[in-house]
């Protein structure tokens, strides 16, 4: 015989908790008066209940299930970056101890027989990072899988670019990265798990957006490609992927990752494409942004964090990057590979689908971001689009407003950062990595950290 225990208990309510709240402040204020501000811009309520909640709660799903039994429910794909120092020997011992998949970035002229020897590239994905002309960089990687005699159709990754990147790169017309998508949409054509562009939001916070102008950017240019393209919308969804940098906010970048899936999958619906939720592949990656130059030692910390919230966020791909990768000791990116493992096999994240289903807060959080992203994409249509935002400057500037105003209150210690402005290690512990001037022309946008100006004043008095 069953017996509800809880049936001794009346049933509380969200006034009723209020209440409780606003007397244990003790006359000191209100209980709904305790709410904040996520990002300066999006507000919180103290407490949220299941009447908060305007929709069914429904387990999402990031992927498709796994082909293979005994898989877990929850798979994600942990890339590793490759250098320009690495060898192939190095590769091979990252592909055997917990990577299974690269970035490989490409001028388009390099010997991939000799770097990629053993590889399978059957069996792991691999993301392109162009470092010139993203064609050149597909041709060379296609005549390598050609080479192995590969199906194309088994080949998975996709190309970190977009056509923003000759606009900010380059100063060049967005019609030329349009013309340049086309291209490589028709030589993937046969490469039906590789996709072809990313919607690139790191861009953004990376410079020092605000994260929800991150994502209304992002989308916008998006709306700027779907115009100039000669070809169907479906094969434009159907050959992008989500790209993002997660950042120090832990709720708030879980949302933000869910929120970005469901936008666009919305937008998606106005070119009457459908997609199912698990069809967009979501790239995160962790932010240098929100890492310091000083007391260095504590950015693996930050890498763990984030890289949670990118899991719990829907991550199909993550890409944990030491800050200064490219000069990283090989602890230094063993740390950085093995954060994946222990999300794995110390937090069990790969045991369920979606953990934060159902939570009241993110539930709600979610909504009011896809709100918000919203109205904000609307406006920016209302005054000209992504392209004229971008042309005038009002884009960059807007971007560079947020960032001068963060780095403002890093150095004012109105905001802390552990080992930049707050709790320094004793001087025998502290480690920190050179200094290098930040340069950045008035239309672009260059990658910085909120901790530059206070690294400014402790490594360069000058």
């Amino acid at each position: 015989m069953e017996q509800d225990l809880f049936s001794e208990f009346p049933n509380s309510t969200k006034a009723d908790w209020l209440r409780q709240a606003t007397a244990d402040l003790k006359g000191k204020g209100e209980a709904q008066d305790l709410g904040s501000n996520l990002w300066d811009t999006l507000p919180l309520q103290p407490l949220y209940a299941l009447e908060d909640l305007g929709h069914p709660v429904k387990q999402r799903r990031f992927h498709a299930p796994s082909e293979f039994p005994g898989m877990p429910p929850r798979l994600w794909t942990n890339v590793v970056t490759v250098l320009a120092n690495d060898t192939n020997a190095d590769l091979l011992l990252a592909l055997e101890n917990g990577a299974d998949g690269l970035v490989l970035p490409l001028q388009g002229t390099e010997d991939l027989q000799e770097l990629l020897e053993g590889v399978l590239p059957q069996y792991i994905s691999i993301y392109l990072l162009p470092l010139g002309n993203p064609v050149s960089a597909l041709q060379l990687f296609q005549s390598w899988v050609d080479s192995l005699a590969v199906d194309p159709a088994l080949i998975q990754g996709g190309i970190l670019w977009s056509p923003s990147d000759l606009v900010f790169d380059q100063q060049q017309e967005l019609g030329l990265g349009v013309e340049l998508l086309e291209e490589l949409l028709e030589l993937t054509e046969g490469y039906i798990n590789f996709k072809a562009f990313c919607i690139q939001t790191s861009r953004y916070t990376e410079s020092g957006s605000n994260p929800i102008d991150a994502l209304t950017f992002g989308l916008g240019e998006l709306v700027e490609i779907l115009d100039r393209v000669s070809c169907d919308p479906m094969l434009v969804f159907d050959n992008l992927f989500l790209e993002s940098s997660v950042g120090e906010h832990h709720f708030g970048e879980v949302a933000r990752q869910l929120a970005f899936r469901q936008l666009v999958r919305e937008f998606a619906l106005l070119y009457q494409v459908a997609l199912e939720e698990q069809e967009l592949i979501l790239f995160c990656q962790t932010s240098r942004w929100s890492q310091s130059i000083l007391d260095i030692h504590t950015n693996p910390i930050r890498q763990t964090y984030q890289a949670l919230s990118a899991v719990l966020g829907g991550a199909n791909v993550l890409w944990v990057r030491p800050l200064e990768e490219e000069n990283a000791s090989t602890q230094e990116r063993r740390i950085a590979r093995n954060v994946s493992a222990i999300l794995k096999e110390e937090a069990y994240l790969d045991k369920v689908q979606d953990p934060a289903a159902g939570s009241y807060f993110l539930e709600n959080l979610v909504a009011d971001l896809v709100k918000e992203t919203q109205a904000s994409l609307a406006l920016l249509e209302q005054e000209g689009g992504w392209w004229k935002s971008c042309q005038s400057g009002k884009l960059q500037a807007r971007v560079k407003t947020h960032r001068a105003k963060i780095q403002g209150e890093v150095l004012d210690k109105a905001r802390v950062k552990v080992g930049a402005n707050s709790y320094a290690a004793p001087a025998s512990l502290t480690y920190n990595s050179p200094f290098t001037p930040f340069e950045e022309g008035t239309h672009e946008l260059k990658p910085t950290r909120a901790t530059y100006l206070v690294e400014s004043l402790t490594l360069d008095p000058q």
